[in-house]
């Protein structure tokens, strides 16, 4: 029993490393189940044992990595922080650490960036999705909304504004460095972006 479980477990895995390869290499609209199969040299009814179809094992294959939501580490510790700017900052640059130095989610935030059409098929991936991104900017939208309180943020942004703005920079940074093939050092461009970034956010005293 515990061998077949273990085979079983071994299959799984070996389905997922499959998917990851071939979601890359061809999109995951026009990659097919039977595609998977043949990478991962099992039969498609191998892979429908694991998996309802298509849709739950890209969402495994995500849940087997982490999500860029996930990324953005340690979100609690913005509420409350003793200086919430300084706190957000310090977890995007933990963020572009995490991804500089992990493969699968390189691969997988490659996938979702870089090779996923969010076609009718993946209606329901796009909704969940979008709901982590808005859990996790909640997050820091309240944390920058602190900051306002406490007379940290410049007049010229607005908590949400601010919250927008680190969004899409993040995201262009990312994506422009999967695109480039890792063409730049992510976490020292990051760094320096967002230490700009944030030198407009803080409030100075000129306003």
């Amino acid at each position: 029993m515990r061998r077949t479980k273990a085979e079983a477990m071994e299959t799984r895995c070996a389905i997922l490393d499959a998917a990851e390869v071939t979601f890359f290499q061809n999109g995951v609209s026009r990659t097919t189940l039977a595609m998977i199969a043949e990478a991962a040299k099992v039969t498609r009814g191998a892979i429908y044992f694991h998996f309802a179809n298509k849709n739950a094992l890209f969402e495994a294959m995500l849940e087997r990595g982490r999500l860029p939501q996930e990324c953005f580490v340690q979100l609690d510790d913005l509420i409350g922080a003793a200086d919430p700017l300084d706190r957000i900052r310090a977890n995007a640059v933990e963020a572009l650490d995490f991804i500089s130095t992990n493969a699968r989610t390189q691969k997988i935030l490659a996938i979702m960036l870089l090779r996923c059409e969010y076609v009718a098929e993946m209606e329901e991936m796009l909704v969940r999705l979008r709901e982590a991104d808005e859990e996790m900017l909640s997050v820091i939208r309240r944390a920058f909304q602190e900051a306002a309180q406490r007379g940290l943020m410049s007049g010229e942004w607005t908590a949400e504004a601010a919250t927008t703005t680190l969004q899409c920079a993040m995201s262009g940074l990312i994506t422009q460095w999967l695109r480039s093939g890792f063409g730049f050092d992510l976490v020292t461009t990051g760094r320096r972006m967002l230490q700009s970034l944030f030198e407009s956010f803080r409030r100075t005293d000129e306003g």
